[in-house]
């Protein structure tokens, strides 16, 4: 019989409906519950694509045995993390807080008020790994409630005393602030500091695993321009072309898949996170603009990535679905694998020896069960060579679609759509690609549509229904991309309703603390939070912090709102001048926030014939500063920006109250971003 799991938006909930666990969702009723029997509270904390997750459900959740203990002695909610990352921030700042690495499952054994009293991650059903067995835990955490209580109490106590010293730290650090310490040099270190992180014959951050950390990637870019910049442009491209021709890299469907196992890029975890690949669409974007002979590639990578999107993340609504599993059939990787023998199956026997050849499919394979990961191991040669294997790359998608595929994580999240919005935005800018700009129209009226009333933004909608109000990422994150948005269209109803969310940031998620600036990442009031997280730095996705940082400069330098302006100076000030040293992977965006600050481009385009030519070059060129004034701008920026006296129309590129002579051609613009 399913147990209260079956009804929930998460499918990650619904994994779990038909367990023999008596499984609560997130509920007060729970902790109500635990309070009632006076039992502890078990908290299992996943995802649907998360690997280890299925696991650990597998052996234990799924175990008759193990379920009539967990349903004897504790009260047992499952959390899904995508759905409630304050909770899971929160936990899993506890279990760094106890001395261990996260990951998930996160595995929290709690008093019955939540608080936490022992922590850990996978547990498995026999001994391995030198972890205890899950059952002898369980034994093991009933007898700590039941017979040394004060110990788990004192345990309980010192662990949320060690979240509140996490964010004690964090706001340490605005002691010393000075604002004259914002400038450029905390750029040019930070380029250097990751330039000199970076794997030189692979790319990426350091050794296996590694991770896309789009943010820090992007900082990379960005800090290239300034001087001494070619390492940190090296680093960037190099990473760029690794991820792209590895095995991370879905050859056949575009997209990426979370990491690599290796430090290769050769062999991934092959689940495929929405966040990853919106924030990917704007690293590529970045090397199109950039210019430079992986260019064309960069280029084919995006296309590859948004037909990822339409195919295989769409909702019928409009937004776009959160993941693909990483199994298949109950195997990491099976749907996307291969064998020298199911290439000739599906080519024939010249063509599978052509495409072996280039993308390293081998009889003894790089992969479980001598098969192999498809990998782009030859150098591009020709357009007839690309052109061949671009139509045995179509055959071979094709052959997959009849493979078992791997399970969608069917919930759309806000603000991981709205990342994909400005991706997306990014994409059509750097190329001009229309259907980037067509679905980022789509995404975005949908969201406007089914998930935003007035000034409030829904986190999820499944199947036609939203709940749980949003985090400081989703009305961050999707704020931004309709700022976006609305320069890439000139439409100032998407710069109107961005505006709206950034004040609904100012007033629902930011506090001064004894003169300092917090975000929050969860709104006040949330009875059942033990803690209320900050957000404090980037992880996977950029910090909802830094990117409302982002937002409100843009409203500050762009529209005129001193207010916003002064307090995104504020945060910088204290974050990045204080006595706390710049962590630039843990805070890329928000150095991504300074760069916008001290560098930005603001371009007035007057009306003319040549107009929309002015704004296409200014749109293609790798300018991450540049902002593009429409009907929401301030008076001044728009004042006295007229046509040429013939007609022709004019443009000027401002920063501050200062702006440079009109120019009327495409070549007389591109310098002036430099």
């Amino acid at each position: 019989m399913p147990n209260r799991l079956a009804t929930e938006s998460s499918p990650y909930l619904r994994q779990h409906a038909d367990n023999p666990v008596d499984w609560w969702p997130w509920t007060a009723e729970a902790f109500a519950e635990a309070k009632r029997r006076d039992v502890p509270v078990f908290v299992s904390i996943g995802y649907a694509a998360c690997h280890w997750c299925h696991v650990m459900a597998h052996e234990s959740f799924e175990d008759a045995a193990t379920a009539k203990l967990m349903n004897e002695q504790f009260v047992n909610i499952k959390v899904d993390r995508e759905e409630r990352p304050d909770v899971d921030a929160i936990y899993m700042n506890a279990i760094q807080v106890q001395g261990e690495g996260g990951g998930w499952p996160l595995s929290a054994f709690c008093l019955p008020d939540g608080r936490p009293y022992f922590l850990g991650t996978y547990f498995p059903l026999v001994p391995k790994f030198g972890r205890p067995t899950f059952q002898d835990l369980l034994r093991a955490m009933a007898d700590a409630f039941k017979n040394r209580r004060a110990d788990a109490e004192d345990n309980a106590l010192a662990l949320v005393d060690g979240l509140q010293r996490v964010d004690a730290h964090y706001r340490r650090g605005a002691q010393g602030a000075d604002p004259k310490g914002l400038t450029a040099s905390l750029l040019i270190t930070a380029g250097r500091q990751l330039a000199e992180r970076c794997d030189p014959e692979h790319g990426g951050l350091g050794g296996a695993p590694k991770f896309p950390s789009s943010s820090t990637h992007d900082l990379l870019a960005r800090t290239s321009r300034f001087s001494f910049g070619e390492p940190a442009r090296e680093a960037f491209d190099k990473w760029a072309r690794g991820m792209a021709e590895g095995g991370i890299y879905d050859h056949l469907g575009g997209g990426f898949a979370r990491y690599s196992v290796d430090a290769k890029w050769l062999v991934p975890h092959f689940e495929k996170m929405l966040y990853d690949n919106a924030q990917l669409l704007g690293i590529y974007a970045s090397v199109c603009a950039m210019g430079g002979p992986f260019a064309t590639r960069a280029g084919e990578v995006i296309a590859e990535t948004i037909g990822f999107f339409e195919r295989e993340l769409s909702d019928a609504g409009g937004g776009l679905w959160s993941s693909l599993d990483a199994d298949s059939e109950g195997e990491e990787g099976k749907f996307y694998v291969w064998t020298p023998a199911q290439l000739r199956e599906v080519l024939g026997p010249t063509n599978a020896l052509v495409f072996a050849q280039a993308y390293g499919v081998t009889e003894a394979g790089n992969f479980e069960h001598r098969t192999s990961v498809v990998s782009r191991i030859t150098p591009r040669t020709s357009p007839f060579e690309e052109e061949q294997l671009a139509e045995l790359r179509a055959k071979l998608l094709a052959a997959r679609g009849t493979r078992i595929r791997p399970g969608t994580d069917d919930k759309v999240l806000a603000g991981w759509n709205g990342l994909a919005i400005s991706g997306l935005v990014a994409a059509w800018r750097a190329i001009g690609h229309p259907p980037a700009l067509a679905l980022a129209l789509r995404v975005a009226s949908f969201l406007r549509d089914r998930m935003i009333s007035g000034d409030r933004i829904a986190r999820v909608y499944h199947e036609g229904q939203t709940k749980l109000d949003g985090t400081l990422d989703d009305y961050a994150f999707c704020a931004l991309a309709f700022l976006e948005l609305a320069e890439a269209t000139g439409d100032r109803a998407w710069w109107d309703l961005g505006t709206r969310l950034l004040g609904a940031v100012r007033e629902r998620f930011v506090a001064e603390e004894d003169g300092i600036v917090v975000f929050y990442l969860a709104p006040a009031g949330d009875p059942l939070l033990i803690h209320r997280p900050e957000s404090h730095h980037d992880g996977a996705i950029p910090s909802g912090a830094a990117l409302a940082v982002t937002g409100l400069v843009r409203l500050g330098l762009v529209a005129g709102d001193d207010a916003a302006l002064s307090l995104a100076e504020k945060y910088l000030v204290q974050r990045l001048t204080g006595t706390v040293a710049v962590n630039a992977w843990a805070t890329s965006a928000l150095l991504a926030a300074l760069d916008l600050y001290l560098h930005e481009k603001t371009l007035v385009v007057s009306d003319g014939p040549n107009r929309d030519a002015l704004i296409a070059a200014a749109r293609q060129s790798y300018a991450p500063t540049l902002m593009l004034a429409g009907p929401w701008a301030a008076p001044s920026i728009l004042e006295g920006k007229v046509p040429a006296p013939d007609g022709a129309a004019r443009a000027y590129v401002c920063s501050g109250q200062t702006c440079s002579a009109p120019v009327t051609t495409t070549s007389a613009l591109l310098p002036l971003f430099k």
